[in-house]
């Protein structure tokens, strides 16, 4: 490339422009600077010899040497991944990239997928058969619970949009929950209180679950409770 790109930094603004480097079917010998350098950098690097640049498949390499090679034909084979090791150690390693990249600069990968729409109110069987308590059975607290005045018990597994009817043995309903995440959250807590606010005694329970599509779920639950 003639002239060679140039790196600079802290180039303030309105500064000296950079000519445009224009691509060329032979080498050109120019001065160049090969040093290690670190973020810090510096704006002046101090040339080190003569070379040249290839720019190939969306690359610089940059070569430096005394004269322009007397071969006019050269291999180049890529290799995704980086070098490590130093010069003096002499412990040089290749450590392959996860991917690699592609061989024409700019390329884009285009996927076609399809895409579905969550329903809440559609409830599907294998799912509703999930539907349980936890835990179960319930024996006087567990460790979601904070205090002893706050009994927690979750129905989990849950459509989007249901309602939890709790039953006793006898048959009396003792409290309702409404179930309604958008989002697709399948748990709903219940505090072991009836109607009147009053912890449950111990015993079987029976919970119904009808979702919004009209499907139902039945099953039964043990609490071994105490009221402090």
């Amino acid at each position: 490339m003639n002239p060679a790109p140039k790196f600079v930094l802290n180039a303030p603004c309105g500064g000296d422009t950079t000519k445009a480097a224009l691509l060329m079917d032979h080498a050109r010998l120019s001065p160049i600077a090969m040093v290690a350098a670190t973020y810090a950098g510096t704006s002046a690097l101090t040339a080190t010899g003569n070379g040249f640049i290839f720019y190939i498949n969306g690359h610089y390499f940059l070569m430096q040497t005394t004269t322009l090679p007397s071969s006019t034909t050269w291999n180049v084979r890529f290799y995704a991944g980086n070098i490590t090791g130093t010069t003096a150690a002499g412990d040089f390693a290749f450590q392959p990239a996860d991917f690699r990249p592609p061989a024409v600069p700019g390329l884009r990968a285009q996927v076609a997928y399809t895409g579905s729409t969550f329903s809440p109110k559609v409830t599907n069987d294998s799912v509703l058969a999930r539907v349980h308590t936890v835990p179960d059975p319930y024996y006087v607290t567990n460790a979601l619970e904070v205090t002893a005045n706050t009994k927690v018990l979750k129905f989990v597994n849950l459509p989007a949009q249901c309602v939890i009817r709790i039953y006793s043995v006898s048959g009396i309903l003792i409290r309702v929950l409404t179930h309604n995440d958008p989002t697709g959250g399948a748990e709903e807590t219940w505090n072991l209180r009836n109607r009147n606010n009053q912890f449950v005694a111990s015993g079987v329970y029976f919970y119904h679950v009808e979702t919004a599509d009209g499907k139902t779920k039945l099953g039964r639950f043990t609490v071994v409770n105490f009221a402090p």
